[in-house]
């Protein structure tokens, strides 16, 4: 009834050397992946964890509190034990930028300390990505 082309399946050493290759190279993109949670403190009572979303979402929400920022992007990152954050802001044109970049590093800081726990903070980056008008008042 149906036959079979097996010729269609025959593959030459190039194809499977290609195949085995992109194989390889995508489980080691899998295994090279960032864990889904940070573990901020291990001790023999066991661990406290944060995931990567909430650790983001607690950052943004501290920026877009204030009234010269539009909207804000956080990533944390952890490099030799401390942790680096780089926050990307869309800021309002009346942003003071300088005011702005020492209030957040201060209350990153504070985030981590005071909130998580982590005495030993790594770098701050603000990083202004775009400018967005000012909201139309009535």
């Amino acid at each position: 009834m149906f036959a079979m082309n097996w010729d269609l399946l025959h593959f030459t050493t190039t194809q499977y050397v290609l195949i085995w290759s992109m194989l390889g190279f995508l489980v080691l993109l899998l295994c090279l992946r960032p864990p889904a949670t940070l573990t901020i403190l291990r001790d023999d009572k066991g661990a406290l964890r944060i995931s990567r979303h909430a650790l983001h979402r607690l950052i943004e929400t501290c920026c877009e509190q204030l009234g010269g920022i539009a909207s804000a992007r956080a990533q944390v990152t952890r490099s030799r034990g401390k942790f680096n954050v780089t926050i990307r802001l869309k800021v309002r044109p009346n942003a003071k930028l300088d005011a702005i970049q020492g209030y957040l590093a201060q209350e990153v800081g504070d985030i981590f300390r005071e909130n998580l726990g982590i005495a030993e903070m790594g770098r701050v980056e603000v990083k202004v990505v775009g400018v967005t008008p000012a909201p139309a008042t009535f």
